[in-house]
């Protein structure tokens, strides 16, 4: 029986700022907020609410089985964000289907908010799942024959210009543990950081996932089919090729202005077929737009 899912990522909700210390002022959220206000990275995602408000209409209507966040519900990782995004986004919300969820890294924009798990808290029932021992991550869910296993690879990064990621060996190591309890069926990761642009090398230092080659090895091991996550604004699937044994999907920013959109996965045995929905600010609806097909292997 095909399974269908909805992905999504990078809402980047923004609220009036709480809790500001004197080591905030001076470190990375003083500069976070000054490129929202002053250089203006805030008014690409000025529709966001609004964009939002449509959004979780679909997740109500369109019949999923399941939903998937790849992160960046927020843009400073202020609790009052963490809230409103959660809020917004209906967590909780029993009339809509169940979800995954894992943080991005505006999510743990600074150390505080990553120590006091901000985001777990706010989105604690789209992280429910099969886990190994006590450790949060990974954790698993299965959805009819499909596995999607949450691999946190965000992390709170001390300098300002620092927006790069990391797994780390001991959840790369409970991956191992946990992907062998698992039942037969595609193993789905779903993370925030890519494994490697559309030109099939690795981001920036400063932005990319640090640690991607031992991942990409270990995910490999595994028997992951597919990769899904956000962090790039702009969507991309990378098919298999010799250096990249399972496929990834970049779903991209669901609510930045002119590149807002989400997708649709019907995943029927090994076969996904993918549809690319958009939203359009005159309609104030998200409509269908491109279309694409990977196979599934492992």
């Amino acid at each position: 029986m095909a399974v269908k899912l909805c992905h999504f990522s990078d809402i980047h909700l923004t609220a009036k700022p709480m809790g500001w210390s004197a080591r905030d002022v001076v470190g990375k959220r003083a500069t976070g907020w000054f490129n929202l206000t002053a250089l203006g990275r805030g008014s690409r995602f000025r529709h966001a609410p609004s964009v939002v408000d449509v959004l979780r209409r679909d997740l109500a209507t369109r019949g999923y089985d399941h939903l998937v966040f790849s992160g960046d519900a927020t843009m400073l990782g202020f609790e009052s964000e963490m809230k409103l995004a959660a809020n917004a986004l209906g967590v909780g919300d029993a009339t809509l289907p169940p979800c995954i969820a894992v943080p991005g890294n505006h999510d743990v924009y600074i150390g505080r908010a990553e120590k006091k798990r901000l985001f777990e808290a706010s989105f604690a029932s789209w992280q429910q799942g099969q886990r190994v021992g006590d450790s949060y991550y990974p954790f698993a869910q299965k959805v009819g024959h499909v596995w999607l296993i949450a691999l946190n690879s965000s992390r709170a990064n001390f300098w300002p210009w620092d927006a790069s990621g990391r797994v780390g060996e001991p959840q790369l190591a409970r991956l191992r543990e946990l992907t062998a309890t698992l039942d037969p069926g595609p193993r789905i990761v779903v993370s925030h950081y890519p494994i490697m642009m559309p030109s099939r090398r690795p981001e920036p230092r400063y932005h990319r996932l640090r640690d991607w080659k031992r991942v990409k090895d270990v995910a490999v091991e595994c028997g992951v089919s597919l990769w899904l996550h956000g962090h790039k604004h702009g969507w991309y699937v990378l098919p298999t090729d010799a250096e990249l044994p399972f496929a990834t999907i970049c779903v991209g920013s669901t609510t930045q202005a002119r590149r807002w959109g989400y997708h649709e996965y019907t995943i029927d045995g090994g076969k996904l077929a993918a549809l690319r929905r958009v939203y359009d600010l005159a309609a104030g609806a998200f409509v269908d737009a491109d279309r694409f097909e990977l196979e599934l292997k492992g």
